[in-house]
Order: structure tokens, then sequence, then C-alpha cells
């Protein structure tokens, strides 16, 4: 045989073999259902292959007969939490493995599960429709909302506990850390509803309130690689790190604290993911950038991880082509409302708070109070409406952004509303996301400006 022929021969080979390897690692699974009672034109289904670090995937289908039809491709092994929405009251959280098939019923009030992965949907759905059953008061005390969230937990338990021995023990760390994991959270924010009482301290209320109210009715999850796959889990321990180092500070913390909180009380992987966790929801809400950025560099060179770090890399490399510290803020010029000109260079020797905005903004009471400490001469409000029309009385000056000038939002890195940023005297930019001004009257912020004015 030719010689040229056999190489062929044997490299299309060693393909097939490699195709035929990766179809065997890679397997179906599928996600079916019917609605059964509702004009329900379509049907999304979102799923997370590492939840916590990577973006969810979404599809969408078109309803066929009431039916709706979605394959997930999974690595053999492998278990994905997935959210299907439905619209009117039919949506549902739910965890399938490689290889199972399951159909959901949706009809009345109710859903019906049935199909390989029906037993672990079944208790996931139990455990939450019993927790739902409990009602919480939405604008009640911090010990009554404490109280309802500790029925929550319990009623959640009895259905976990029940179920425990049909399905495998990884199965079952999935789904109570999940189930439990949001419900604790819960309980654990009740903690900053609690009031201030005449003849005590709040910091000495909220201690005892801790320990007495809330630490006893916390689940017991062991953190691992198979709870890390529980996004609310991780959720809830982020707020429980704030929470204990609260109590044991005694006083608020930033998110570098609670970075370096976290990295001592964990390990191994799921250290990893945690903290890859808190950076990525960081990001999300703009947390202070010289905070951030040192918490950055910190997990790119300690983290093992490999995937981790890489979201948290990508993250980071975003985050630095938007505008930072000592840059030179993004000129611009447009109308006030009363229709003269404003141009960002006509404040220039002066320190300018930017205040972006929508029509639901909830700072004006606080950029007042900040407002009287300083003199228009020195520091200008800049009070920028994205969305929506202007409130009259915020102080400063009074800007509508239009279509035209829309790529400012770009420029300026505004993901979220309301977003401030200072600029310095010398027209470049002195803090990007400086602490939220409700959390503690405006201190912080006030602080800023002061410090900018140093300058």
């Amino acid at each position: 045989m030719n010689r040229h022929i056999l190489q062929q021969l044997l490299r299309t080979g060693c393909i097939l073999i490699l195709l035929a390897e990766t179809a065997a690692a890679q397997t179906m699974t599928v996600i079916t259902g019917r609605v059964a009672d509702r004009p329900v034109k379509s049907v999304s289904l979102s799923y997370w292959y590492d939840p916590g670090i990577s973006p969810a995937i979404t599809q969408d289908t078109l309803l066929k007969q009431d039916s709706f039809y979605f394959r997930i491709p999974l690595t053999a092994g492998r278990q994905v939490f997935f959210y299907a929405d439905a619209g009117g009251g039919y949506n549902f959280y739910g965890l399938i493995r490689a290889g199972d098939s399951l159909h959901i019923r949706m009809q009345g009030d109710s859903l019906f599960f049935s199909g390989g992965g029906a037993v672990v949907c079944r208790v996931m759905y139990m455990a939450t429709r019993e927790q739902a059953r409990i009602a919480v008061p939405s604008l009640g005390t911090a010990a009554a909302l404490a109280v309802g969230y500790r029925q929550q937990l319990l009623a959640g338990s009895r259905i976990l506990a029940a179920y425990r021995d049909s399905m495998s023990r990884a199965t079952w760390s999935m789904i109570n850390a999940h189930v439990q994991g949001e419900t604790a959270a819960k309980l654990v924010s009740t903690l900053w509803k609690l009031p201030a009482a005449p003849d005590s301290t709040m910091e000495e209320r909220q201690v005892r309130f801790y320990q007495q109210e809330i630490l006893p009715a916390l689940p017991v999850i062991v953190p691992s690689d198979t709870t890390a796959m529980a996004i609310r889990y991780l959720g809830y321990l982020l707020q429980k790190a704030e929470a204990d180092y609260f109590i044991q500070h005694r006083y608020e913390c930033n998110n570098r604290a609670i970075y370096e909180w976290l990295k001592m009380r964990y390990s191994g992987r799921f250290r990893d993911k945690l903290l890859a966790h808190a950076l990525t929801l960081g990001f999300a809400a703009g947390n202070q950038q010289e905070e951030q950025e040192w918490c950055v560099r910190d997990y790119l060179s300690a983290a093992q991880d490999e995937a981790c770090k890489q979201a948290i890399g990508k993250l980071y490399g975003r985050s630095k082509k938007g505008i930072s510290k000592g840059s030179t803020a993004p000129a611009f010029t447009f109308q006030d409302q009363h229709g003269r000109p404003v141009s960002l260079q006509q404040f220039s020797g002066k320190v300018v708070l930017l205040h972006f905005y929508n029509s639901t903004d909830a700072l004006l009471s606080v950029l007042s109070e900040i407002k009287t400490c300083f003199d228009d001469n020195t520091v200008s409000f800049v009070n920028i409406c994205c969305n929506g029309n202007t409130v009259k009385d915020l102080p400063g000056w009074l800007l509508q952004l239009d279509e035209q000038h829309a790529d400012l939002l770009t420029q300026y890195n505004i993901s979220k509303y309301p977003s401030l940023i200072v600029v310095g005297k010398n027209g470049k930019i002195y803090a990007t996301r400086p602490p939220d001004p409700l959390s503690d009257h405006g201190t912080a912020l006030t602080n800023i400006i002061y410090e900018a004015l140093l300058q």
C-alpha cells in the first residue's frame, strides 16, 4: 500500500477514535414538559455548569401543542442546577444529572415530575413548597422575621431528611445546601433589621440576638466541592461572614475584610470557589475599586483552581478597560433642564461628584445632607438622569441624558443606578465607586470628597 495513503488512513482512524471518545464523554440530558391549563407561549430554561463563577446558559423555546423540549449537553457524571420558567407562576429551580430525562407537567397550582430525574426535583419542589406555606411578614420586626425563617428551615429539613436515602449522598448534599442555604441567608439578614433600644446599645442587642435567635437555627452544611455547586449556599456563607465579622469586631467591615476573613476560614477548591463568587459579586455591585483590585490581585496569585482564576482574570481585564483612579475623566457637553450647555470642563479647579441615576433613585436626602458640607466654589454636584424624569430637588446641576450622549455610560462604565464618581480638581478620576452613602449617612463619601479637595 502507498505510504502516503497509509498515513492518511492512520490519521483518519485517530480522528474517529477521538470523536468516539468525545461522544462517549458527552451525553444529552433531556428536559421536557407540558403546560396543561394556561395559555403559555414560550418557556425559558437556564442552567449553570459552574455556579458562582460562570454565567447562565439560557435557551428559549416556543410551545408546540402545549409542550416544550430542551437538551443539555453534559459530561458523564456531571450534575447541573437549572431554572425553568413558563411565566404565570410556573417556575422551578431543579437539579439534573447527565443522561437523565425529566418531564415536568404544570397544572393548577402544582408541578408534577416523572422520568429519571424526577425524585431529586420532586424533593426540591416539596421542600421549597413546604417552606413557602409558612408566612413571613414582609414588614415584620427582626424577631418576627427570625421566627418565620427558623420555622421555614425546620420545614425544609423535615422534607429533605425523609428522602435522604432515596438518592446518592452527593446529590442530597447539593440540594440540602441549595434549599437550606437560601433560607439561612434570610435568617442571617434579620440581624441588620434589629432596632435600637434606649436601655442598651445597638451592638449589645445585636450580639444577643445573633447568638440566641440566629446561630442555633442555622443548618449544619459541610463545605465541600459538592456543596460549592449550590450558589445559594455560597451566598449564605458570604452573608454569614459579614455577620460573624461584625459580631466579633463590633463594627461594619469592608469588602477586603470579608475577603480576608473567608480566606482564613476555608481551604482548597472550596475556598477558591467561594472567594471567586465574592469577587464576581463585587464586580457586579461596583465595589470600591482600590479594595476590589487588591483582592483580585491577591486571589490571582494565591488561588489554585484554574477555572476560577480564569473567570476572575477575565472579569478583571474587562473592568480595567473602563475608567480608573488617576485617568482623565471622559469629557461631555449637553444641556441642563433649562436648555443651557453644561460641560465637565467648566468645573475645572473644583471637585465634582457625578451622580448617575434613574427614576427610582434613593439618594435625594443623603446627597442634600452631604452638599451642606461643601461650598459651591470648591465642590460641584452634577446629577445625570439616565432613565426617566429628572429629580428636581437634587442638589447641584440637573442634566438629562439623551440618545445622542448614551455612549457616556460606556465611557464611565456605568452598569447600575445610582452610580457615583468623584472627579478631582485636575479633571482626573479620584474615586470610581465610592461606598454607598445610604449605608453610613454619607460619611465615607463626604470624607472622600474632602480628601479629593486636599489633592
